[in-house]
């Protein structure tokens, strides 16, 4: 529970930050602290500062497995959703954000639940550009929501 309202705090600093007023923009954000101070996205670069030694090579060498990490969790989540896709087409949908006007699931849904996935991917890789420590809190994101719409997807084939 702790760690859902942390990543909660933090996800609303995220949306709050474009908020702010553009005098603060060179202030350091509160939710900041639990972040490697920005640096280029260049897993290279990173790995070539881990050979200066001492406290940054550390932080270096943490964000440059992070950033493996996350970019591994991103390969469930885009197969748990196509595998959720060919599970629920044609099947009766009970979202009806997704339902199409039969009340089925279908090319409009499929379209929506892939249009969706690529934005949540693109607005996570812009906030790991960013903030390259936030690569790790997306990894174990990015895993759990796999394990979800995998369960989804094991149901609805069940089903038929």
């Amino acid at each position: 529970m702790k760690h859902l309202l942390r990543t909660l705090i933090v996800l609303s600093g995220f949306l709050a930050a474009p908020l702010a007023h553009a005098a603060d923009a060179a202030a350091e954000p509160a939710f900041g602290r639990a972040f490697v101070k920005p640096a280029p996205f260049n897993v290279e670069t990173i790995q070539r500062n881990t050979t200066s030694g001492g406290r940054a090579g550390y932080a270096t060498e943490q964000t440059a497995a992070a950033l493996h990490s996350w970019k591994l969790s991103l390969l469930p989540v885009i197969a748990t959703q196509g595998l959720d896709i060919a599970s629920s087409y044609g099947m009766r949908e009970l979202n009806p954000m997704l339902a199409g006007a039969d009340g089925r699931f279908g090319g409009k849904a499929a379209s929506i639940k892939v249009g969706t996935t690529v934005a949540v991917v693109g607005v996570e890789y812009l906030i790991v550009k960013k903030w390259p420590g936030a690569a790790r809190m997306f990894s174990k994101l990015n895993w759990g929501s796999s394990a979800l719409t995998g369960m989804f997807a094991t149901h609805n084939f069940t089903i038929k």
